[in-house]
């Protein structure tokens, strides 16, 4: 009989390489602020991203925030890297200037060119008056 058994020593794949967690928005201060924000009040989209991986991690970390009818008011992202088992909370700037409903949809990937993702996106939702 021939047996196997899959060992830890395998590199995690897909999604199971990071995690973004912990959805919030802050002041510039590094505050966390409601969700209910003002026209023209500058606000920080952020979530702890974690490397979830024995072996450093480049990464990028992608916000697009779309208005109630689908359409992207901003497309924007950062690159960082992290060290094996390293969190960081990286955060993206935004203004709004019209009042409504809007989701601000984040990703992690490891570049802007593969597009491969490293963790399942995670959505957080704004309400802005």
């Amino acid at each position: 009989m021939f047996s196997a058994s899959l060992s830890s020593a395998f590199a995690l794949e897909g999604t199971q390489r990071a995690e973004i967690k912990n959805p919030r928005l802050a002041n510039s201060f590094g505050e966390t602020v409601s969700q209910n924000v003002n026209t023209h009040q500058q606000v920080q989209i952020s979530a702890d991203v974690a490397n979830k991986q024995t072996t450093p991690q480049v990464f990028v970390y992608i916000v697009q925030i779309e208005g109630s009818n689908g359409v992207t008011h901003k497309l924007t992202w950062i690159s960082a890297s992290l060290n094996a088992g390293q969190t960081l909370s990286p955060a993206i700037s935004w203004t709004p200037n019209r009042p409504g409903s809007y989701v601000a949809n984040m990703y992690v990937w490891d570049s802007i060119k593969d597009a491969n993702a490293l963790a399942v996106p995670i959505s957080y939702k704004i309400t802005v008056s």
